[in-house]
């Protein structure tokens, strides 16, 4: 699989009347929508922002506020409206609450592996993950993280080089950004979303379909069966499908 986009600070291919704003995951990368990309520029935009570098260089805490104020200024400026929302890991967390805190003027949220609602088990396990890391030596807690995100099938360069790219981001930033969405009560967000919104949930995921369907009950959802974390480079064709079922 080809990763020349994974470096890329920002994507921006394609035209049409429908567009995608993709956001990327946790300490992850805009080259992580690259086959996307190469598929679906050829009948809409598609509009993929590197935030957290973007977080970085401007020197800013890892408020979420501040991150969707950027990220929306970012759609403003390139020109783009009522972009169809599309948000891996983190990254869906980011489109929600563009969606609702923010009222982003959006055409639907596509959301991919993104632990919505949040569990109050998984926050504590998030939480205690972010005190690991703090405590250190983070090179050599980080590798012990990895073990949700990936299937055996999905062993070798690629999944190194994921892994490899996720812990090269600033530490501070890293723990930063679990301890941020570990303070929000995301079900009142989601109540809150009025739009169309699909799910894709990697089948070894802790995403619990019922529970986000609880809360958004016109929602469509699937699960990739063998599947770990990263459907959007491991399962690339499932995720173009989703897509283009949004622009329908």
């Amino acid at each position: 699989m080809n990763r020349e986009l994974e470096h890329t600070a920002l994507i921006d291919e394609g035209s049409g009347p429908d567009a995608f704003v993709c956001l990327h995951g946790w300490c992850c990368r805009t080259g992580d929508f690259a086959q996307q990309v190469r598929a679906l520029s050829n009948r809409c935009r598609v509009f993929v922002l590197d935030w957290q570098q973007r977080l970085i260089e401007r020197g800013g805490d890892c408020s979420f506020g501040d991150i969707c104020r950027d990220i929306t200024e970012a759609i403003s400026d390139a020109g783009i409206e009522r972009p169809i929302l599309c948000g891996h890991s983190l990254g869906g967390f980011l489109a929600a609450q563009l969606a609702f805190n923010h009222r982003l003027p959006n055409k639907g949220l596509l959301i991919l592996d993104s632990t919505l609602p949040l569990p109050e088990k998984v926050r504590s396990i998030w939480r205690d993950a972010a005190r690991k890391l703090e405590a250190g030596p983070y090179m050599e807690v980080f590798p012990g993280i990895e073990s949700p995100f990936f299937v055996d099938s999905e062993a070798g360069e690629l999944k190194d080089s994921i892994m490899r790219a996720m812990s090269e981001q600033p530490p501070a930033v890293a723990i930063g950004l679990l301890d941020e969405i570990c303070s929000y009560d995301w079900d009142r967000e989601l109540v809150g979303i009025d739009v169309p919104v699909h799910m894709v949930a990697s089948q070894h995921g802790i995403l619990n379909l019922e529970a986000f369907h609880a809360y958004v009950p016109d929602a469509t959802s699937e699960r990739i069966k063998d599947s770990g974390h990263f459907i959007t480079v491991f399962h690339p064709d499932r995720v173009e499908q989703a897509m283009c079922r949004m622009m329908q």
